[in-house]
């Protein structure tokens, strides 16, 4: 009995199949950017180079069937960077930066070098892709100089706001000066004429303590900017911190309508602050919470969680327009319904630096004419191990 053969057609058909895709890889692997070659692991010699070996000067056949262990000790020494990552491949694939001469030694070009070594027919082979990264070294340099210049720039800014911010102190403390001396002459002066003069120098005073708040403002948004503010944070009792602050610089000032009540939910947990700067980035929130409330009392939460501890202030003052509250905090912005209220724009943006630097979080929520809720978030000393040293 004779058994049916394959179909000879069907036979032709896969064999003009496997040629297809054959050629097609081919077409695939010598039009790649990238230089790819492989190495036979037994014998050393390199098997298939694809096009892209020309980007180095050199042709296909200067490469192909060639055995590093053949290549003159000139040429060893030449791509030696590239030998000794390939002795150290593995069956995963591993990246190094090299750089490569090209045949004419005209220039030097940076490659990302990636090996693996791979099993074919029971044979090790080794597969080696080189990408040009000159455009990508470029870039990096570039941007490195940029952020060189950008750092001078700092500097210098920061430079001229500590300068400018002193030698505005100077006439400042003159005119303050000047008032006081004067306000003493008016002793001698009947009263009804010393009240005009008395409601002059008053202004004066207010106006000169003005301007000094905004070149303290200046003075420390201009060293945050440039990261001159120095950081030294500690293992702090927050809830302590907080009651300290509310009693001796706020309750004790305030009536009993106007008052901070605090309430502390969860555990209390040490926290890693700068007493410093989170006492100038607090006081700035509990200020700005009287400055635009009238009436009702100021509600201070602390609320302690699994990894962070929030702490919100509340008020129920003249609110934030909505359009308003993606600019709270950039430097000199303020509010649209804030005009007839004494301010610098400068006090949340410098709060921001200094939640940043603890690694914390703030926002800011409001209804108009309803009040304004700040919400920090700090983590909590075993979230932010890098600050303990």
């Amino acid at each position: 009995m004779i058994l049916p053969g394959p179909d000879t057609n069907t036979i032709q058909l896969d064999i003009e199949t496997l040629q297809e895709n054959f050629e097609k890889l081919g077409t695939i692997f010598n039009s790649l950017r990238e230089i790819l070659f492989t190495v036979n692991l037994d014998t050393g010699i390199i098997e298939n180079v694809n096009n892209s070996i020309s980007t180095l000067g050199f042709t296909k056949q200067e490469w192909e069937g060639v055995s590093f262990k053949d290549w003159p000790l000139f040429k060893k020494k030449k791509y030696f960077s590239l030998l000794n990552h390939a002795r150290h491949s593995s069956f995963e694939a591993s990246s190094q930066q090299i750089e490569i001469l090209k045949k004419d030694l005209s220039a030097s070009i940076p490659f990302e070098f990636s090996t693996v070594i791979f099993t074919f027919k029971g044979k090790n082979h080794l597969l080696c892709v080189l990408r040009d990264i000159s455009e990508r070294e470029k870039l990096l340099h570039e941007l490195e100089q940029s952020l060189k210049t950008e750092r001078q720039l700092n500097e210098l800014r920061s430079s001229f706001i500590s300068t400018a911010s002193h030698q505005f102190r100077t006439p400042l403390t003159i005119i303050q000066s000047g008032v006081e001396i004067m306000d003493l002459y008016l002793e001698d002066i009947p009263e009804e004429k010393r009240i005009p003069f008395q409601k002059q120098f008053k202004r004066i005073e207010g106006e000169v303590q003005n301007l000094q708040d905004l070149m303290n403002d200046i003075l420390l948004l201009g060293r945050s900017n440039a990261k001159r503010t120095p950081f030294h944070p500690e293992l702090t009792d927050i809830v302590g911190f907080c009651d300290d602050i509310i009693k001796n610089k706020f309750n004790s000032r305030f009536p009993e309508n106007r008052k901070i009540n605090m309430l502390v939910t969860g555990e209390n947990q040490p926290v890693l602050l700068d007493i410093k700067l989170f006492s100038h980035a607090l006081e700035n929130i509990l200020n700005n919470a009287y400055k635009y409330s009238k009436k009702g009392l100021i509600e201070m939460g602390i609320d302690f969680a699994s990894d962070q501890v929030l702490i919100t202030i509340k008020d129920q003052g003249i609110g934030i327009p909505k359009k308003d509250l993606v600019h709270l905090f950039q430097p000199f912005f303020r509010a649209g319904n804030t005009s007839e209220i004494e301010g610098t724009g400068l006090g949340l943006s410098i709060v921001k630096e200094y939640i940043d630097e603890h690694n914390g979080q703030i926002s800011v929520s409001s209804i108009l004419n309803r009040g304004t809720t700040v919400t920090i978030s700090l983590p909590l000393s075993t979230k932010i191990k890098t600050y303990a040293g």
